[in-house]
C-alpha cells in the first residue's frame, strides 16, 4: 500500500475499539449483571486487564517476527504449522460463535424495535448473516472514513447513556457490590471476555499501518484502555440506576433501557437504533476478517485449499457459505447464555496459549518477562472457573461444548490424514 492510503494511528485504534465495541457490549452487558449483580463493572474491568496483557503479547509477537496474521504466524513460527493449524481451527469456530452472538443480538435489539418481541429474534439474526455475508461476497466495505464515523458515533453514543445513566444512579442500588460473591464476579469477566476479543484484528492489518513498529502496540493499549474505561462505566451506572428486576426482564436489550428514565421512549428507540447497526457492523467487519485468516491458513495446507480456491471481490465462497450456515445453525440451536460461554471460552483458551507463546519466545526482559506468564495463568484461570461455574449451574451446556471440541479434533484430524494420504499419493 501506499502510504498515503495506510492506516494512521487514529484509524488503526478505530478499527481495535469498533472490533470490540462493535457487537461486545449490547450483546453480553445483561449477562454480566445477571451473573455477577452489582459487581459487573468489576468483571468487565478483570477482563480488560487479561485483554490488555495480551493485546501487549500479540503485538511484541507480530513485531518481533514483522508479519501480518495474528495467532497463526506466532504458533507457526513457535509451535510449528501443524499445531498452529489446530488451534487456528478452534478460532475459526470462535468467530463463527461470535457472529451468532452478534446476530443474536441484532434480532433482539431489532425484534424489539420492530415491535416483534422476542418470537423472531432467531429469524431476524438468520437474515442478517445471511444478507451480511452477501454483501461480503459483492465486495461492500466500510471505507475508512466510514469506519471511523461509525466507531467514533458508537462511542459518543455510549459516553451519552453514561451521562444519563449517572443522573440516576443511586446508593441503595449501588451497595453491597459483591453482592453475588467473588466466584460469580470472576465467572461474569471469564462469561463476557467475548467483548474485548476484537483488538487482534490490528494484527492481521499489521502491514497497513503506517510506521507499524511503533504505532501498533500505541494502538492496542489506547483502543483497550478506552473500550475498558466505557465498560466499566457503562456496567456501573446499568446496576446503579436500574432494578434487577427490569434488568432480568429485558436483559438482551437492557442497554436501552439505561436512556428511558431521562429521554423517554424516544432515548429506547434511538439506542434500539444504533444498537441494530452496531452489531450489523459487526458481523461485516467479523466476516471480512474470518476470511482473510481462513485464506492465510489454507496457504499452508491447513485448511482444505477447496474452501478459499473459488474468491468473489477477493472472499472466498465456499469458506463463506460454510461460516453463514455454521453461524445461523449455532443461533437457532444455542440460546445467548450458551453461545456467549463457547465465544469466550475458545478465546480464552486460545489467548492463553498466545500469552504461553509469548513467554516462552521471550518477549521481554527483566521484571516484564513475568507479563506473558501472568496473561497465561489469568486467561486458563478464568477459563477453568467459567467451566467449574458453568458445570455446577448448567451441566448440559459444558457438556455440548466438549462434543464440539471433540468433533472439532476429530474433523481436524481426519484432515490432517486425508491431506498427508494426497500428498503422499501426489509425491
Amino acid at each position: 500500500m501506499s502510504p498515503k492510503n495506510k492506516l494512521s494511528l487514529f484509524d488503526a485504534c478505530g478499527m481495535a475499539i469498533g472490533g470490540m465495541v462493535g457487537g461486545g457490549i449490547f450483546a453480553v452487558l445483561g449477562e454480566a449483571v445477571i451473573t455477577s449483580g452489582n459487581a459487573a463493572f468489576i468483571s468487565l474491568g478483570l477482563g480488560g486487564i487479561m485483554a490488555l496483557i495480551t493485546g501487549l503479547v500479540y503485538s511484541k509477537l507480530t513485531i518481533d517476527f514483522d508479519e501480518s496474521g495474528g495467532e497463526f504466524i506466532f504458533m507457526e513460527h513457535i509451535a510449528g504449522v501443524r499445531f498452529a493449524g489446530t488451534i487456528s481451527w478452534f478460532l475459526l469456530l470462535g468467530y463463527v460463535f461470535t457472529i451468532s452472538l452478534y446476530a443474536y443480538t441484532f434480532g433482539a435489539y431489532a425484534g424489539r424495535l420492530l415491535g416483534f418481541g422476542s418470537g423472531p429474534n432467531v429469524l431476524l439474526g438468520s437474515i442478517v448473516i445471511v444478507l451480511i455475508s452477501g454483501l461480503n461476497l459483492s465486495g461492500v466495505r466500510e471505507s475508512g472514513i466510514s469506519e471511523d464515523i461509525l466507531v467514533y458515533t458508537k462511542i459518543l453514543i455510549l459516553t451519552g447513556l453514561v451521562g444519563i445513566g449517572f443522573v440516576n444512579v443511586s446508593p441503595e442500588k449501588v451497595y453491597p457490590i459483591v453482592n453475588m460473591g467473588i466466584g460469580s464476579t470472576i465467572k461474569a469477566g471469564a462469561l463476557v471476555f467475548v467483548a474485548y476479543e476484537g483488538f487482534q484484528l490490528l494484527t492481521y492489518d499489521y502491514n497497513t499501518i503506517k510506521n507499524h513498529k511503533k504505532n501498533l502496540p500505541r494502538a492496542v493499549i489506547i483502543s483497550i484502555t478506552v473500550v475498558i474505561a466505557i465498560y466499566i462505566l457503562i456496567a456501573f451506572v446499568l446496576t446503579g440506576s436500574l432494578s434487577p428486576e427490569v434488568i432480568v426482564q429485558h436483559k438482551e436489550t437492557v442497554l436501552a433501557m439505561l436512556a428511558e428514565p431521562v429521554l423517554g421512549q424516544f432515548g429506547i428507540v434511538f439506542v434500539l437504533v444504533a444498537a441494530v447497526f452496531s452489531t450489523a457492523s459487526a458481523i461485516l467487519a467479523t466476516i471480512f476478517a474470518i476470511s482473510r485468516l481462513a485464506k492465510r491458513i489454507a496457504a499452508d495446507g491447513q485448511l482444505p485449499d477447496q474452501l478459499t480456491r473459488l474468491k468473489s471481490s477477493g472472499v472466498p465462497v465456499y469458506f463463506t457459505l460454510l461460516v453463514t450456515v455454521l453461524a445461523m445453525t449455532v443461533q437457532f440451536f444455542g440460546n445467548l447464555k450458551q453461545i456467549t460461554t463457547f465465544s469466550s471460552l475458545v478465546f480464552l483458551f486460545v489467548f492463553s496459549i498466545v500469552n504461553f507463546m509469548g513467554y516462552k519466545h521471550s518477549i521481554y526482559e527483566g521484571w516484564k518477562s513475568s507479563l506473558p506468564l501472568v496473561g497465561a495463568v489469568g486467561c486458563f484461570a478464568a477459563m477453568g472457573v467459567l467451566l467449574y461455574k458453568t458445570f455446577v449451574t448448567n451441566k448440559e451446556t459444558v457438556f455440548i461444548v466438549g462434543v464440539i471440541a471433540m468433533v472439532l479434533l476429530g474433523c481436524r484430524e481426519a484432515y490432517i490424514w486425508g491431506h498427508s494420504k494426497y500428498k503422499g499419493k501426489r509425491n
